[in-house]
């Protein structure tokens, strides 16, 4: 061992760059392999420039309770790129916006969202969350296994909730998470988005979107673009990574150890080591495509909410609007607006090779269904239309016990590490987060006890 040993980190997404940047602040030799070019590093936390727009790829809202994310940042030398975000939410019902300060559990608690749900019904929720509470770790939700036995709408049913609470609350949670539908998603899932709701404590963001934080990383670190690697193979001794640029030869990475930081059911093709039942728990994640569109506008909006939730009942496709200008007046040009909408997943799915314009019909279509943002219709001066997959992934029924299963079977000091928080968490930045920094903290521990890192003394 050199006393720098290398680390290949496969897959340049924010789970593989803070993967990365641990073990690089550690001591270690580490080089990312990220398929993309350099203007999608991070992944779905990617930032791209359209029309003079900074218009983020997937993620778009990043949370003050996101601790080891904020960490990371300052870390990384950062946080001066941080600006505040405004906390104002809105649902869409009736045709109206109701809306609601989340960074305050004051205003939650009296405001005119919560209050127009029946009060026996809130008062089951907040019980069953404060149950659930302890359950939730970014990094590994394995403990909630002991709550995963129905889907949401089953839960509803069995602790009585009203039509209204399902389809204007527990719904909305859903497909803002997950894009998913409540018949399908495991009931434990929406108690992830209360928690964000109640002790979120507001949001933050950078005027460059939310890619600042994988640039920032990448800028700092060894990453080869477009390198394309076809296999990963522990020898015993040491992790041999097999990758490929697009006209150049092959080439054989050989390293000290390895994380993969790729959707699970990439890992399979590219690791062949897997037992047969690590293969199908990958292989069976349940993610969603997702198709959004961004509208950059030559005006703010009227619509003074950061985000805009619409249940199924007021339109059966569009579930969400982020609002960019209003998440902080300088993530846009002055004078300008950027709205973000997002459809369901079973509609991405279904129409995943509709014509860019004809899914844009479809969202103003949907606009003016729902009454809300006529300057979608009026003053867009560019739109942008993302496919992204695999997107979200939503837990079905019966996932929790499977990645339980999955945690427990994979062993924390071998010399390949899976990192993203799709494996074991959910599809956000802050699972990611976690994920990639376990899995350094995993190989560190390893390479410390082979003598291949000098001990940490406390």
């Amino acid at each position: 061992m050199s006393a720098q040993p290398r680390v290949v980190v496969v897959g340049g997404g924010i789970a593989g760059l803070s993967a990365a940047f641990r073990l690089q602040e550690a001591g270690c030799d580490a080089v990312v392999l990220e398929s993309a070019g350099p203007e999608m590093i991070g992944g779905r936390m990617a930032t791209v420039e359209v029309s003079g727009f900074a218009v983020n790829r997937a993620a778009t809202i990043l949370i003050h309770s996101y601790r080891e994310l904020i960490r990371l940042i300052a870390a990384a030398g950062l946080a001066g790129e941080v600006v505040p975000g405004s906390d104002l939410f809105g649902l869409v019902r009736d045709g109206q916006v109701r809306r609601v300060r989340l960074g305050s559990r004051r205003q939650l608690a009296t405001g005119g969202l919560l209050t127009s749900f029946p009060l026996g019904d809130v008062g089951k929720l907040l019980r069953d969350y404060r149950r659930m509470r302890p359950l939730l770790t970014p990094h590994d939700m394995s403990p909630m296994a002991a709550a995963d036995f129905e889907s949401v709408t089953q839960y509803a049913t069995r602790r009585g909730l009203r039509p209204e609470t399902l389809e204007y609350l527990l719904d909305p949670l859903v497909s803002g998470l997950c894009l998913g539908e409540p018949e399908e998603v495991s009931a434990a899932m929406p108690f992830v988005f209360i928690d964000v709701i109640l002790c979120g404590g507001g949001f933050f963001t950078s005027k460059e979107g939310v890619g600042f934080l994988p640039k920032g990383l990448a800028r700092q670190l060894t990453v080869e673009y477009r390198a394309h690697v076809t296999s990963v193979e522990d020898r015993g001794d040491e992790v041999a990574v097999t990758w490929q640029r697009p006209g150049e030869p092959e080439r054989i990475e050989t390293a000290a150890a390895c994380v993969l930081a790729v959707p699970p059911p990439q890992v399979p093709p590219l690791y062949a080591q897997l037992t047969h039942d690590q293969r199908e728990f990958l292989d069976d994640a349940p993610y969603a495509r997702s198709i959004h569109v961004a509208f950059g506008l030559d005006r703010p909006t009227r619509e003074r909410a950061m985000l805009v939730q619409a249940s199924r009942v007021e339109h059966h496709d569009l579930c969400a609007f982020v609002l960019e200008h209003n998440l902080s007046p300088q993530r846009v040009p002055d004078g300008t607006g950027l709205v973000m909408t997002h459809l369901r997943g079973a509609w991405s799915d279904r129409n995943w090779d509709l014509g860019d314009d004809k899914v844009v019909d479809h969202v103003l279509a949907g606009v003016r269904r729902l009454g809300v943002l006529p300057e979608l219709e009026r003053h867009t001066t560019m739109t942008h239309v993302w496919r992204v997959s695999p997107c979200l992934i939503g837990r079905r029924p019966g996932d929790y016990r499977a990645i339980a299963r999955f945690a427990a079977g994979f062993d924390p000091r071998g010399r390949v590490q899976l990192a993203g928080g799709d494996h074991l968490g959910h599809s956000t930045t802050n699972s990611s987060v976690c994920s990639g920094e376990r899995a350094a903290r995993n190989l560190l521990a390893r390479l410390r006890g082979e003598g291949a890192l000098a001990p940490v003394h406390h």
